[in-house]
């Protein structure tokens, strides 16, 4: 007589008109992959609305379930979700299986609670107050449940549709945003920082499907800095499945910018080349724009000048995410995305190793331009593209165990 759904909303997605088949289409197709290790349990019923229904052919376990809703949880699209108790429509119905649902989920030790009750027929012979009232009483008689009206501690929510009455309790919050690939695609510098992996998160959740490429030293710095930046690219693969990572070295073009030009600029040349070869990546994937993780006037090199002046290299849309947040707002997020705890890891960075003890921080673009033309940057960009190493990571549970493990020890 009842079954459990859990219901997706996407209200940004709801709002795109003529396209939104498009985009919901999208979603879906995310979600059927993400969730494709638990196709014994769910059914992906036709879409209602702003919602996706997925249905549960079985119970799901309680490490299933968990998984299951981290994986909304980390789905771009998704504004919420939340499991329902789907029953008829009629009174004597909704009212055994409301006061079933509450033997099952009420908190206990004398946790407060309220019924919210909504009724989208007009014509049943019951108004949304009665029956909430009605519901509300059996809870107390059953449970000994305190009703709290204003600040309970626990609610139950019954929303009457005609041909369906959903019972639930909690509705859990989503990324939002729009489903990856919907937006263009874009290559993302991520370094081993707090930073960029933040940035690349934004725009993934914008729906914009990202290549990764990290600049590299090694064997000047330690190839463990490089598995750190594996680890994050682990971790974003559940946002995005299917991530690809480049590992492009730089240690020659350090050199030449060393032996070759004002100390001062080493930075802002070395970022240069970092967005040259970025968007010779773009080329390649067909990508439209570059993001980096810069945020205005953080480091030497994110002054408006020095950013400025390594823009001018690259004809390509250059995405600042992160521009006009803080450290502190950067690392709520990294918090939150589950990459500060491994951001936070000890590592060699490539661009950390080569700063000068002064750096120019507002760089002129015609003495930038000048110092340019010292070097070769034809040979050093073909060489460091002929060396670079690309690996993919898909998205598995393993790494989204990790990502949840991350996000707890954060």
């Amino acid at each position: 007589m009842s079954k459990q759904i859990i219901i997706v909303n996407f209200e940004e997605i709801y709002l795109k008109g003529q396209n939104q088949k498009f985009f919901a289409d999208r979603l879906r197709e995310q979600l059927k992959i993400k969730l494709a290790d638990f196709k014994d349990y769910l059914h992906f019923s036709r879409r209602h609305g702003g919602s996706i229904f997925i249905e549960l052919r079985k119970p799901l376990p309680q490490e299933e379930r968990e998984l299951v809703e981290e994986i909304l949880r980390r789905t771009p699209g998704v504004t919420g979700f939340y499991t329902v108790w789907s029953v008829p429509s009629r009174r004597e119905v909704i009212l055994e299986k409301a006061l079933d649902f509450a033997r099952a989920n009420y908190p206990g030790e004398g946790t407060s609670f309220r019924v919210t009750a909504r009724r989208l027929k007009k014509s049943l012979p019951f108004t949304s107050r009665e029956l909430a009232a009605d519901i509300g009483a059996l809870v107390v008689e059953h449970l000994g449940a305190p009703v709290n009206l204003t600040r309970p501690g626990w609610t139950l929510h019954v929303k009457v549709r005609p041909e369906q009455t959903f019972i639930y309790d909690r509705i859990e919050p989503g990324p939002g945003g729009l489903p990856v690939g919907s937006s263009g695609r874009g290559v993302a510098a991520l370094s081993g920082g707090i930073d960029s992996p933040v940035a690349a998160a934004m725009m993934i959740t914008r729906g914009m499907a990202l290549d990764l490429v990290h600049f590299h030293s090694v064997p000047r710095t330690s190839p463990r800095s490089v598995e750190k930046v594996r680890e994050l690219a682990r971790v974003l693969s559940v946002y995005q499945p299917g991530v690809r990572l480049h590992l492009v070295p730089v240690l020659d073009i350090q050199q030449a910018i060393a032996r070759n030009t004002d100390h001062r600029l080493r930075l802002v040349l070395l970022r240069r080349f970092m967005l040259l070869l970025a968007g010779r990546l773009a080329g390649q994937t067909d990508a439209q724009a570059l993001v980096t993780g810069d945020a205005l006037g953080q480091v030497a090199s994110q002054t408006l000048e020095n950013m400025e002046a390594i823009s001018r290299v690259t004809s390509r849309l250059v995405l600042r995410p992160l521009v006009a947040l803080d450290k502190k707002e950067i690392i709520r997020r990294a918090r939150a995305l589950g990459t500060y705890a491994v951001s936070i890891q000890p590592h060699d960075d490539a661009c950390a190793m080569f700063t000068p003890d002064n750096p120019e921080t507002r760089a002129r673009l015609d003495y930038v331009e000048k110092q340019w033309a010292r070097l070769d940057t034809d040979t050093l960009v073909e060489d460091a593209l002929a060396r670079m190493e690309t690996e993919e990571y898909a998205f598995s549970l393993d790494n989204l165990k990790k990502l949840m493990a991350y996000v707890r020890t954060k």
